[in-house]
């Protein structure tokens, strides 16, 4: 059976069984064998040991070499055999020098007798008088060294050997998985998908579960499944994994019947198990595992035959057993007869681990060495998450010099490394024709481009594009984020490869162009053939006049041609016939010319042309679905049009000087969308627009010359988005009540124009129902602009009414009843009225910044669950009332004095009134110049408050000393992850504490362990002293790290209101593992965000348990705030930073050495 845990190269076998033949071959040694085998351990067992001659067998002694654990089972006969005594002696040598470990078994023997060599192995001994004398004594030292050890004796369960055989699996799991640290083994980042993946097999049902994993070649899957068997196999009564290797052998019929043998034989035990044909393995998988609670993997599934034979129905395994299958096909997942349970696609590593992952097999280090950092950074960018690039890639250059690394960067930017291409070619190869031709269009012209976009130009190719597409999406060779099309770089890499590999030599003889030098050479020089089907020329931005048309002559069956700024020169008669898309920004016409053959296109891009006008003459082109002449800032007029019948976009976006839209527009009654934004000398439209009866989006955002709008314009009854914002119409066309299809309606200004706009008519909006969102920013809209009742927007979900001059909010606010987002910041409210009641049950965001109230114009305790409040830069603002599960956003309120939550405090308040504070880290509370210190005596008082009678009265601790201190003038605040074993605060002035070891002007510091007593240091003291330099809302991390050993912390951002500021953060944390087993590591401060902290010192102190049972009694137990639950005790805010103190703050003199790095 193939490896079950992530193995070291040098060991082949998790267990060496030593042993007795004659005493336990027939018996226990053979039920121990079966049930380390059923719980996926690789063994060794030599089985012929009757035949044995007088020397330990070179095949044994390698065995026993790169063996994990050896299992030695001392029995009555054992020290009869020399080659069992010598068997001892080398694993016992490969204990002291490979770290193999040695569980003995006593085995019917007294572990006494065995250490002193008395009883059976005394009259062993007797009987070994050909042997040396040197022989003798090694043999000796290894029973007496062997028997010291800590093993299992079958008198201590009673003589039950199946007990026994229990206890030592259990042992023999907690070594095995204990010597695999994920890290160590290069498992960096697959944490998060493994405990995912954990939790959808949820365990503890009694159903039996089949799960999914897939993902593209490279990315993990493999890796995943063995952690996830490695963590839970031990909970089944048998497991198998079969591997890729394996897994292939199902394209063919007899494989499959091999892997049904397999996968009885992983559970059961039996060997030479008879199968007629996959029909009869089917009947016996079936018939002998539905009783059975087992663990299967079939890992790299790629036909449906495969999970037919091996795992099809439910009904063949005992209750709560759980398949898990992984394909780079994520419609195998789906066909699979009753479809799997759950699916989870395993993602790329983040950029920390991955790292982390290529300095292992670079370096054998966790970081690169500083003059390797800057190009290794390049290459795990280059890499792109992607684990078996980051392993291929490391390995590669592990041996090499940074001259080398140099010109290896340069040559995996031109060609894949070959490891890797082959694997990522699995994938490509299983397409059928149609699916390749499409990935290799995807990656070379359509990455980035909108989903709908590159469907139209490739279904104009020919090709049922939608349907191939979902296909390439569950191969995992494609991803539509956001609706463009996405593609990892190592995907287009080995797109690009398999393209080249067409003809090497000459790029003419290609189907694909888009290197620039590949490019040049072929339209320089004519080379281009009919095997060319799509190029890709960009161009420096300095034109180069080195082009002719003639050099399309021999490329006739280009379908995709995509030009930047190049200057072709020439008629157009040499154009290929055959274009679907033409895409050529910067183009030189004037306009475009007659004798181009435009018959099969479906898109003409001509953006930033010298287009002064389209054509000369109508032109009929039924196949063109888009055309966009974007910011052509010399097209003056539109042309007749009225040939384009299947239009359905047209762009003129950004055309500055475009002053007429031709009346033939009329007549494009397909057309769906229409983008004139920013045509800034558009003085009117045509009437004949409102013919438009299928436009759904029309953009006028920016025409700053456009007074109106066409008086039919209600005509254009399937329009859904409407933008005028930032034109000259001051009134709306009577018709446009008949919109009843609009839900997005902008009418916004910019705050630059607000002096120029004028009065606003709003009249005709009040009736337009269907309306979601309504944006009116900066409209000079005042306290009158309103109706009282606005009950005809019923369906309005978003209001946007910024930088209006409003003093009072409207009161038809309160009559929205499916209001979500309102936005009434910078609006000049004073509030002079009572709190507005806004009813709406759905309401998820409301802005109320940069106001000028005194108390806030809304009732804050009404609002829905979760209601986000910005109360940002109300200067005047002086009291909050609010509900404890509104979330409040209230940063830079100067006059601020006090904010009290309806139902009781409790630290998701917190959470809401201080931006940055979650559960989830350790954080401090924000600076607020006019929060006053509670008294002892208002202390006192709070007890006796509805909702806060569980208080006692207290003094608020503060940390000094490691000492619980009662103060009143000098409150500090800290806080405890939950989820760590850490506590930490922030301390104004940026002292040092007294007494720890401290570096300046750097950003890592390396700690020495003094060697003394085992378990002396339980925890570690991090300090870090930093300068503020402006306000900021940066994070910094902490890492802390040796060659076997990563702990990664970050502290939240934390926001500040002074600039230059200094602040020392410090932390304790509990880690005996580091501080006992590290003999030295380092501490490395990274900062994040913008702004950067300056980084002065780095300060350290090993803790005993003693000091940190008191960190955590003082810290843990006191009433500092908890980042989980709420607290029954008091909760002080103060204006931490701006408190002077001369006081030290720290620890007495620590010994410890340091040094910088």
């Amino acid at each position: 059976m193939a490896a079950s845990f992530p193995s070291d190269p040098s060991w082949n076998y998790d267990v060496f069984l030593s042993f007795r033949g004659e005493d336990v071959r027939k018996n226990f040694l053979g039920h121990l064998d079966s049930a380390l085998k059923k719980g996926g351990f690789r063994t060794y067992k030599d089985d012929n040991g009757l035949t044995r001659g007088s020397d330990i067998a070179p095949s044994l002694v390698e065995a026993i070499e790169h063996s994990r654990i050896a299992v030695v089972v001392f029995s009555t006969n054992y020290a009869a055999s020399g080659w069992c005594l010598d068997e001892l002696v080398k694993i016992l040598d490969c204990r002291d020098k490979l770290g193999q470990m040695v569980l003995p078994v006593f085995f019917h023997v007294d572990p006494s007798d065995v250490r002193n060599q008395r009883g059976s192995f005394g009259e062993a001994f007797g009987r070994h008088q050909k042997v040396t004398v040197d022989k003798v004594e090694r043999w000796k030292t290894a029973l007496t060294s062997a028997a010291n050890l800590a093993g299992f004796d079958l008198q201590s369960v009673n003589g039950d050997e199946t007990e026994l055989i229990k206890k030592i699996i259990e042992d023999v799991w907690e070594k095995v998985h204990h010597t695999y640290p994920s890290d160590v083994d290069g498992l960096f980042g697959i944490g998060f998908p493994v405990e995912r993946i954990i939790s959808l097999l949820r365990l503890g049902s009694r159903d039996v579960r089949f799960i999914g994993i897939y993902g593209m070649p490279g990315i993990g899957k493999t890796t995943v499944a063995k952690e996830i068997r490695n963590r839970i196999s031990k909970e089944f009564d048998g497991n198998s994994l079969l591997m890729l290797e394996d897994v292939q052998l199902g394209s063919r019929h007899g494989g499959l019947v091999e892997l049904q043998k397999r996968l009885l034989y992983d559970i059961l035990g039996v060997l030479d198990l008879h199968l007629r044909d996959v029909d009869d393995g089917i009947e016996k998988i079936r018939g002998r595992l539905k009783h059975k609670k087992v663990l299967i993997i079939l890992d790299n599934v790629d036909h449906l035959d495969q999970l037919a034979a091996l795992a099809k129905e439910r009904s063949w395994f005992g209750i709560g057993s759980r398949i898990l299958v992984t394909c780079r096909d994520e419609h195998l997942l789906n066909a699979h007869g009753y479809r799997v349970d759950a699916k989870y696609e395993v993602p790329c590593l983040h950029f920390y681990y991955a790292e982390k992952l290529f300095s292992w097999h670079a370096f054998r280090e966790l970081s690169p060495p500083d003059d390797y950092a800057n190009i290794s950074h390049e290459i795990v960018r280059y890499a792109g998450g992607h684990p078996l690039s980051l392993k291929v890639l490391g390995s590669f250059l592990s041996d090499k010099t940074l001259l080398e690394w140099t010109s290896a960067l340069k040559e995996l930017k031109s060609i894949p490394y070959g490891e890797i291409f082959e694997r990522l070619k699995i994938c490509f190869d299983s397409l059928d024709d149609h699916q390749k031709a499409i990935f290799l269009d995807i990656a070379f012209f359509f990455i980035g481009m909108d989903e709908d976009n590159a469907i139209q130009i490739l279904d104009g190719c020919g090709f049922y594009t939608k349907i191939h597409l979902r296909s390439l999406i569950q191969k995992c060779l494609l991803t539509i984020r956001e609706k463009k099309l996405r593609m990892h770089d190592l995907l287009q890499e080995m797109a690009r490869e398999i393209v080249r590999r067409e003809n090497p030599g000459e790029p003419g003889e290609r189907s694909r162009l888009s290197f620039y030098k590949d490019v040049r050479k072929v339209l320089k020089y004519h080379e281009g053939t009919d095997k060319v089907i799509g190029l890709k020329g960009f161009f420096p931005t300095l034109r180069e006049k080195l082009f002719s048309t003639g050099a399309l002559a021999g490329m006739k069956k280009v379908r995709i041609l995509q030009l930047r700024n190049a200057d072709i020169v020439g008629g157009c008669e040499h154009f290929s016939k055959e274009l679907r898309w033409l895409c050529w920004e910067r183009c030189p016409w004037l306009s475009i010319p007659p004798s181009l053959n435009l018959r099969k296109l479906v898109v003409l891009r001509l953006c930033y042309s010298k287009l002064q006008y389209i054509w000369e003459q109508s032109k009929v082109l039924k196949n063109l679905k888009v055309l966009d002449l974007s910011y052509s800032h010399d097209l003056i007029r539109t042309s007749d049009i009225s040939g384009l019948l299947n239009i359905e976009k047209l762009i003129f976006r950004g055309c500055i000087n475009l002053i007429e839209v031709h009346q033939s527009i009329g007549n494009l009654s397909k057309v769906i969308y229409l983008d004139l934004e920013n045509c800034q000398n558009l003085v009117h439209l045509p009437s004949e627009i409102c013919k438009l009866r299928f436009l759904e989006n029309l953009d006028l955002y920016s025409c700053s010359k456009l007074r109106e709008l066409p008086e039919d314009f209600g005509n254009m009854e399937s329009l859904k988005e409407l933008n005028i914002g930032c034109t000259a119409i001051k009134n709306l066309p009577v018709s446009i009540h008949h919109l009843k299809n609009l839900t997005n309606f902008f009418w916004n200004n910019e705050r630059s124009l607000l002096e120029s706009a004028g009065i606003y008519d709003l009249s005709p909006l009040w009736s337009l129902a269907s309306v979601r969102e309504l944006n009116l920013l900066f409209c000079k809209l005042s306290d009158n602009s309103f109706p009282r009742d606005l009950s005809g927007l019923q369906n309005l979900e978003m209001l946007l009414l910024r930088g209006n001059t409003f003093h009072r909010l409207p009161i038809f606010l309160s009559n929205l009843p499916k209001l979500k987002k309102l936005d009434v910041s910078k609006c000049d409210l004073s509030g002079t009225s009572g709190p507005l009641v806004v009813a709406s049950p759905f309401l998820q965001e409301l802005n109320l910044s940069k106001n000028n109230f005194c108390s806030v114009p809304v009732d804050l305790t009404s609002l829905p669950v979760e209601t986000k409040v910005f109360l940002v830069l109300c200067k005047k603002l002086k009291v909050i009332e609010s509900a404890s599960h509104t979330k409040l956003i209230t940063y830079h309120c100067k006059s601020l004095e006090k904010v009290t939550f309806k139902g009781g405090f409790n630290h998701r308040s917190l959470r809401s009134i201080f931006p940055g504070f979650n559960g989830t880290e350790s954080h401090t509370v924000l600076y607020w110049a006019s929060l006053k210190p509670l008294t002892s005596e208002q202390l006192a008082k709070l007890e006796h408050l509805l909702g806060l009678n569980a208080l006692r009265k207290k003094w608020l601790h503060f940390f000094k000393d490691f000492i619980l201190t009662r103060s009143k003038d000098r409150p500090i605040q800290g806080f405890s992850d939950y989820m760590e074993p850490i506590y930490s605060i922030f301390l104004p002035e940026g002292t040092m504490p007294y007494g720890f070891n401290h570096e300046d002007n750097v950003a890592c510091t390396i700690v020495d362990v003094p060697q003394v007593s085992s378990g002396s240091f339980q925890g570690l003291a991090v300090c870090v002293f930093y300068h503020i330099r402006k306000i900021f809302l940066p994070s910094f991390a902490i890492t802390i790290e040796d060659k076997n050993f990563s702990r990664h912390y970050r502290v939240p951002w934390l926001h500040w209101y002074h600039s230059e500021d200094e602040v020392t953060w410090v932390s304790c944390w509990r880690t005996p593992s580091l501080v006992n087993e590290c003999k030295r590591f380092s501490i490395k401060v990274e900062t994040h965000g913008s702004h950067l902290p300056i980084v002065k010192r780095i300060g350290f102190r090993l803790l005993s348990e003693k000091e940190l049972d008191l960190v955590t009694d003082v810290w843990g137990k006191s009433n500092w705030i908890s980042d989980m639950e709420p607290s029954a005790d008091p909760v002080f805010l103060d204006r931490i930073g701006l408190r002077n103190s001369k006081e030290r703050w720290g620890w007495e003199e620590s010994t410890l050495r340091r040094r910088s790095i």
